[in-house]
Formats: C-alpha cells, structure tokens, sequence
C-alpha cells in the first residue's frame, strides 16, 4: 500500500529525458513529493516545466520542497507580488521551477488544459500529505481537500484511492472533498508523520 507500483513508475518516469545524453533523475520520495505537489498547487507548463509557489505566510514550506527538489530546479527560489484588481491589496509569494523534462507528466495529469486525477494513480502517505498541506484545511471539525477543480470523474478516483487507505469520503456542495468523521483519526495519522512543523496548523 505504501509504494508506487512498477507500472506507475514507469508511466512516472523517474528518468527524464530533454535529449538522449542529457536526463534527470528522480528518487522515489522526490517522485512522491511531486506528485502531491501537482495535484495540489503546481502547475506543469505544456513544454514540461513545472512550477512550485505559495504564499508569504507558507515560505518555510516552500523552502523545504525547494530543498527536496533542489537538484530538478533551476537555481533559486523567487519572489513574486501580485496585485488584485478588485480591492488593489498586494500579496506575496515564493515560487521555484523544475526544469523542463517533464512532458511525459504533463500528459498523465492534464487532458487538454484541465488537471485530472489520472486512473490507477496510486498515492503514498507521503504524496497525500503533501497534497493536504498544499490543498488541505480542518476547520470546524470537518476536514477537506480542495477538489473542485477536478471533474466529477477524478472526484471519483480520487474517492476509490482513499477508500484503499480505509478512509471514507465525500463530496461536498461546492466540489470539495470532505474526509468523513469517522475516518478523520485514520487519516491523520496516515499523514502526520509526513507533515512539515510549519502546517501543522492544518492538523486538529
């Protein structure tokens, strides 16, 4: 249950090649961060590069993949301020790029422009604890995944993945993917050991 099968690695390629003499490996805990990455806050360009950004409040965090990724990017960690339009506040964050090798990833987690939960995806403790402090939140009791960008289709994988980890789930109103109370304990042990000291405000 804890690894990444022989086949999602190859589909995954941990080599990656821009041409035949010059690659990039990746090891397996790099493969995992990265896939919690991208069904979270990443972003994979169509020509393969893939960006890694958060907010000010979360730069410790994004220092930490910056580390574990540090031999994929390019050399530093950048600072981005944006301006919304509507109510002219200012907000900051830090972001990094991988390098661009990973085509062949763009095309397992994207159709078209949309981001989707490939089929046989299988997650690690250590990928989904990624994907939950990048999109996750407990608030009221009630913990949820932000999903809504996902199609009714990957929602469902999504569903069928965890329910391999016994934890039941569900579908909120608004998209979301609520972990039902009853499997919220399991869930977060699943996950805490892989959680980083700075979203631990994230944890009951």
């Amino acid at each position: 249950m804890n690894s990444i099968t022989p086949r999602e690695v190859r589909q995954l390629s941990s080599i990656l090649y821009a041409r035949r003499n010059l690659c990039l490996k990746l090891s397996q805990r790099q493969v995992e961060i990265l896939i919690g990455s991208i069904l979270g806050d990443g972003y994979i360009y169509p020509k393969g590069k893939i960006q890694i950004e958060h907010s000010k409040k979360n730069k410790d965090y994004v220092n930490w993949k910056f580390k574990e990724l540090k031999n994929l990017a390019y050399e530093n960690l950048g600072t981005v301020t944006r301006t919304d339009k509507r109510n002219g506040k200012q907000y900051t964050s830090h972001r990094f790029w991988l390098k661009q090798y990973f085509c062949p990833w763009r095309k397992y987690f994207y159709r078209g422009k949309k981001k989707i939960f490939p089929p046989n995806l299988k997650l690690t403790p250590l990928s989904l604890a990624v994907w939950y402090m990048d999109d996750g939140c407990y608030s009221d009791k009630r913990c949820t995944i932000s999903t809504d960008s996902f199609s009714i289709t990957s929602l469902k994988r999504i569903k069928k993945e965890l329910n391999r980890f016994d934890i039941n789930t569900y579908i909120r109103s608004n998209g979301k993917l609520g972990i039902s109370a009853n499997s919220q304990d399991k869930f977060f042990k699943l996950i805490n050991p892989y959680i980083h000291q700075c979203m631990t405000y994230k944890l009951p």
